[in-house]
């Protein structure tokens, strides 16, 4: 699985001030505000925001 997308998200919701940190249990799971949320449920939420267009896919 490539993490780039995951990453990619990952920084554009901590520029726009989320709290945004990998857990230290699971290398697919992120901690977001406070909620644990998966890779996909984390590219959602920066599509969601419109910080990443749809082209993004985990694979």
């Amino acid at each position: 699985m490539s993490d780039a997308p995951c990453q990619v998200a990952a920084e554009v919701l901590r520029a726009m001030g989320w709290d945004v940190q990998p857990t230290d249990d699971d290398l697919g799971l992120w901690l977001v505000d406070g909620e644990v949320l998966s890779d996909a449920e984390l590219i959602s939420l920066a599509r969601v925001t419109g910080v990443m267009t749809g082209s993004e896919t985990i694979q």
